[in-house]
């Protein structure tokens, strides 16, 4: 077995370097992913207790017929509360926080890829939380559902604020997910350690990348929905409203493009825990680790094509209800893939049953009942006998508490060494299990027959006479078990931090990467950095897995400042030394300014958003400008030969984050012209209602494909090492990009299509509208660049930031070419 890296002597100056201050200055500027990732846990826990509780609240509501514990309006409100509670602020941001704290040691890395862009992605989380919890003060908590389903959400029939909360939520979620999930993806491609191929990387590894694949595509649906109902509230546009042109199934439609997908992204990770943490506890590795990976990624690519599975009873065309039902059946495939690798795992292994293993038995028992009964709702008869009723209330818990829930709860238990050098208390765990198991399906199996009894979901009382009462009853006392199962969990954790044994390195006798390290790890993460030889680099010599090993504790220790290597794609192979950015308040008070345009936007007041987009772009101009800790310094001698410090193109981590930016983007502008098309599909009326002028919008065309050539030209010229001409080029990309808003400005200041008339134009200036303010972000872009090239900041080694800037600038060209054929020539088409 591979010993345990510990600090060699000399290597004092890695704990200077990577250690945060203590006190409130390190609590705000901290960008250390294991601090970011505990933080991640400890919230969205918090927020797992919150939701419970109004859980318990509705259950008690609900014990008995003609209950009046809470009015109907209160009732409204906290199933709603309980339902983005636990779906956005808990089950998803849980699994960031295993992830955050875990990639980098599973991995080799000293951090993520973006370890300020992961301290925004945590903070703009924990605004978007205390965002949603200011409605409770105010009496506007949300109160259409965790699906908000238009038209009850409409301004006619919900004039509060509840809706603006929770529209403008999770639009600030979306900004937090979408961050997160390109450090995610560009710290996989581009920080693993030298060896790591992909066929060696952990199962929770596979999932996370997966589900932060998935985010990039279906997130953008999700704010494209919320900005629509919130300029259909605010601004009168008539997206959702059918007298006008729109359509309510339009937000079904784009919520679940993001819903169903989103299922997948909150219990593939959690699955990989299980995935990784058993083979520990059976002695023996996964069995079918290839076809499990596999299957991770099959599942989340047939996740979305499914989504209307979840609008089977909305009037949907026969030939589309058999796709989509036989498309609901299929997905369970993957699924079976890995439960009957788990079960090969156990009766291949040698199983011990520590209360890790105890909850991971248990998921598997719940994750097999939840995708039972989610394969009866994929038939489409019974899917209509049974939609809206407490059946369904049942299979989605089964899921989310199974797959989720307890995944996460054996997680913290087998992973709790490593964040606190002590073993949770065994006896007090065995409870604990016992509590929230017996406790769970007492609560939520009933729910299936009383739904075939005819309960719907939604109803906060019911009168006595129909068979319910007793069932209802028993559920109850099944949350309150399973509350008391989450109590005994938290007290748990909270002796066990400062009273548990001991642990030492290696508790589990695991066979993954993180184990290596001290428990818990230096501020470093590793002395020095590992290369890689196997999928076990912990179990090598007992499992003879071929004739590389990996080696721990004699490496490479990049001790000039904050350091880690770049590696390639799929082999891991290095590439360069990464220069890692020191810690930093911009994060923070980026998020905060980003709450400021949240309030702003919430009560109508245009001086407070424009004040916290103003300090914003402070923020990020701040954080983007280069210091001499991230700038390229020639070359350095490693032991995998002589390597550039720092990169461009597509060996640099820029490069993919801003790949991502324009994924994820993109997918924004295909879901807004799915919903011009789709309208223009349903409507009786003309469409467009007026047809938009051809004459400006053509030859804005040719003005931007003009910029577009002249940026690659300067791209192209400091590539050679011209700066000369790349100071041209920029400048003449930038000059014909504004020349393009100019002359938008003179198309909108002549058009007679009138925004809040119909929803053709309230579609028409909502795509050209988010295309402008992206020319003008890509503007800024041109404009920082074109600074930089004056103060010869730029040469043929040193120009990341020409290729991001000249990246999304093609980018805005090309979703221009698409919004330019769909708005202006589709109508002289048809």
């Amino acid at each position: 077995m591979i010993a345990i890296a510990t600090r060699p002597a000399g290597h004092a100056g890695l704990e200077e370097t990577w250690t945060t201050p203590r006190g409130w200055r390190g609590t705000l500027s901290s960008v250390d992913h294991k601090t970011i990732g505990l933080r991640y846990l400890v919230t969205s826990i918090f927020f797992l207790v919150v939701g419970g509780v109004e859980a318990l609240i509705m259950r008690s509501q609900l014990a008995q017929s003609g209950e009046h514990l809470v009015s109907a309006g209160a009732y409204n409100e906290l199933f709603s509360m309980h339902g983005v509670t636990m779906i956005f602020l808990y089950a998803a941001p849980v699994l960031s926080g295993f992830s955050n704290y875990l990639w980098p040691l599973m991995l080799g890395s000293r951090d993520m890829a973006y370890p300020r862009l992961n301290a925004l992605s945590y903070w703009t989380y924990l605004v978007a939380g205390i965002f949603l919890y200011t409605s409770l003060p105010l009496g506007a908590m949300p109160n259409a559902g965790w699906f908000d389903y238009v038209p009850l959400a409409a301004r006619e029939f919900n004039p509060g604020l509840n809706i603006d909360f929770y529209a403008i939520t999770l639009l600030l979620l979306a900004v937090s997910t979408t961050v997160g999930s390109i450090n995610f993806i560009t710290t996989l491609f581009k920080t693993r350690a030298p060896g790591m191929s992909l066929n060696r990387m952990p199962i929770i590894v596979w999932g996370t990348l997966t589900a932060s694949v998935s985010n990039l595509f279906a997130l953008p649906a999700l704010s494209a929905a919320a900005i629509m109902l919130y300029l259909d509230r605010r601004v009168g546009t008539h997206f959702f409203d059918a007298a006008a042109g729109g359509h309510p199934l339009l937000w079904q439609h784009l919520f679940w493009m993001f819903g169903h997908p989103w299922v997948y992204i909150v219990v593939l990770p959690a699955m990989g825990i299980v995935s990784d943490a058993l083979p520990t506890f059976c002695r023996r590795p996964l069995v079918g680790y290839t076809f499990v990976a596999l299957a991770t990624v099959v599942t989340a690519m047939l996740g979305f094509g499914v989504w209307l599975h979840n609008m089977f009873a909305t009037g949907i065309p026969p030939i589309a209800l058999a796709f989509f039902g036989a498309a609901s059946i299929f997905i369970t495939i993957p699924s079976a893939v890995a439960v009957f690798s788990w079960l090969a795992t156990l009766w291949d292994g040698r199983p011990w049953y520590p209360a890790p293993m105890k909850f991971m038995l248990g998921f598997i028992a719940l994750f097999v009942i939840g995708g039972v009964s989610g394969v009866m709702t994929a038939a489409v008869p019974f899917d209509w006998q049974l939609t809206d009723s407490y059946f369904v209330v049942a299979h989605l818990h089964y899921v989310l508490v199974g797959i989720n829930v307890f995944p996460v709860i054996a997680g913290v238990y087998y992973w709790f060494p490593k964040f606190t050098g002590r073993l949770m208390d065994e006896r007090l765990g065995t409870w604990n299990f016992w509590t929230l198991f017996v406790g769970a399906n007492i609560v939520f199996f009933p729910m299936h027959i009383v739904g075939m009894l005819g309960m719907p979901r939604r109803i906060y009382t019911y009168p006595a006479g129909l068979g319910w009462d007793a069932y209802n009853l028993l559920e109850t006392i099944g949350a309150f078990l399973f509350a008391a199962g989450i109590v005994l969990f938290l007290v748990n954790v909270w002796r066990s931090r400062s009273r548990g044994v001991e642990a030492g390195p290696n508790p589990w006798d695991a066979g993954t990467l993180e184990w290596a390290t001290p428990s818990p790890p230096p501020a470093y993460n590793f002395a020095v950095l590992p290369t890689i030889g196997s999928r076990h680099p912990l179990w090598e010599d007992r499992l003879g897995e071929g004739s590389a090993r990996s080696s721990i504790t004699n490496g490479p220790v990049l001790a000039h400042g904050r350091e880690t290597f770049a590696t390639s794609p799929l082999d891991a192979e290095p590439v360069a030394v990464m220069r890692m950015p020191e810690d930093s308040y911009a994060p923070f008070l980026l998020a905060a300014s980003i709450g400021l345009v949240a309030y702003g936007l919430l009560f109508s007041l245009a001086w407070l958003a424009a004040a916290g987009v103003g300090a914003a772009a402070a923020c990020v101009v701040a954080w983007l400008w280069p210091d001499e800790a991230t700038a390229f310094a020639g070359m350095t001698t490693t032991p995998f030969g002589t390597l550039p410090l720092g990169a461009s193109g597509r060996r640099s981590v820029g490069w993919w984050g801003m790949l991502g930016v324009v994924a994820t983007e993109a997918s924004f502008f295909v879901y807004l012209l799915f919903s011009y098309f789709y309208l223009g599909s349903l409507s009786t009326n003309p469409w467009p209602s007026e047809v938009p002028g051809f004459g400006l919008p053509l030859v804005n065309t040719v003005i931007l494909l003009a910029s577009s050539v002249a940026v690659w030209w300067g791209e192209r010229g400091i590539r050679a090492g011209d700066s000369r001409r790349l100071r041209i080029g920029v400048a003449l990309g930038l000059g014909l990009g504004a020349i393009f808003l100019a002359l938008q400005g003179v198309e909108y200041e002549r058009e007679t299509i009138s925004g809040t008339k119909d929803a053709y134009g309230s579609l028409f200036y909502t795509i050209t509208g988010f295309h402008g303010a992206h020319v003008l972000v890509g503007l800024l872009m041109l404009g920082v660049v074109l600074r930089r090239a004056f103060l010869g900041h730029f040469d043929a080694r040193r120009r990341e930031a020409v290729s991001n800037a000249a990246l999304y600038w093609h980018f805005v060209d090309a979703v221009w070419l698409a919004v330019f054929t769909s708005l202006y020539v589709s109508p002289f088409v048809r």
